[in-house]
């Protein structure tokens, strides 16, 4: 049988240059600090050049967006919510001020079991555009889920008064308020989304209920 020895003389391998277009890292690191330039040599750039360069990085956000929002419809259109979900935190990240993406990402969020991260989305939704339905009506859907009738019930009125033909607006806060014994404004709720859409079956059903 063969025994390795270990030669401390021997030579290791040579280390391969780096591939062209990288600069090498250098073997030695001179403290530079008292010259005229950065230790990294990175001069200041000029203000146009400055603004330049921001314009360009947003717009490369925008579309690194639309790429991860891509990404998630895709996963989505396959019911792998908890795939999509990296990509939406990515776009909403990426586009801080694109509603859309953050509804996207409270609803996969909800689904997923993420009540809280679903909340700070609609928020965010909501300080940004404060008369936004949708995102008042998920809210509303999370915290009655939650148990949290009053805090709905408010969601479901704010989505009604900037809406007031949605009838499941209408429908919902009457859920809340028949959750909350106030059976009065319940039936006017449910009666006035009978008059936004006289077909609502959940609102027919719910009248009868409370009438009983």
């Amino acid at each position: 049988m063969t025994t390795m020895t270990h030669n401390p003389a021997a030579k290791l391998p040579a280390i391969q240059p780096p591939r062209s277009g990288f600069q090498p890292i250098p073997t030695r690191i001179h403290d530079t600090r008292g010259g005229q330039i950065s230790p990294l040599g990175v001069q200041p750039a000029a203000a146009e050049d400055k603004a330049m360069v921001e314009q360009s990085l947003a717009e490369l956000g925008t579309k690194l967006a639309e790429i991860h929002r891509i990404a998630a419809e895709a996963y989505l259109s396959q019911g792998s919510y908890s795939q999509a979900l990296p990509h939406l935190d990515a776009a909403a990240t990426l586009a801080p001020t694109d509603a859309e993406f953050r509804l996207q990402l409270g609803f996969v969020r909800y689904v997923t079991g993420d009540d809280a991260g679903a909340i700070d989305a609609y928020n965010a939704v909501i300080t940004q555009e404060p008369n936004n339905s949708e995102a008042w009506y998920s809210l509303g859907m999370v915290q009655f889920g939650q148990g949290e009738f009053a805090g709905a019930e408010q969601c479901f009125g704010r989505a009604a008064e900037i809406h007031p033909d949605d009838a499941q607006a209408w429908n919902n806060r009457g859920v809340c308020l028949w959750q909350m014994s106030r059976l009065t404004e319940a039936r006017t709720c449910f009666e006035q989304a009978l008059r936004s859409d006289a077909n609502d079956a959940d609102a027919k059903f719910n009248l009868a209920q409370v009438n009983c």
